[in-house]
């Protein structure tokens, strides 16, 4: 029985281990608050072909820093991206 359960409890975290969290998200809008020095990925259209709006969060009265990157940079060591 103790075996089983053990087996049980090692099954369940292997699997949350196995989640991709290393895939960047990709926003289709900017989102309204973001926190300081945080890193978002917009997809809504405003750059060229093949390349995602890069959004990083500012302190208090200063503006984001945002720029234009490749759609192939934000791949993750398993290839994939994830879409929200």
């Amino acid at each position: 029985m103790r075996s089983s359960l053990f087996g049980l409890l090692v099954a369940a975290v292997a699997l949350c281990a196995a989640q991709p969290s290393h895939a960047q998200k990709v926003l289709s809008f900017e989102p309204l608050a973001m926190d300081p020095y945080s890193t978002v990925y917009v997809d809504n259209g405003s750059c060229s072909a093949g390349k995602v709006l890069k959004v990083q969060g500012a302190p208090n009265n200063q503006r984001r820093k945002k720029s234009c990157v490749p759609l192939g940079d934000l791949r993750g060591p398993t290839g994939t991206i994830r879409t929200k």
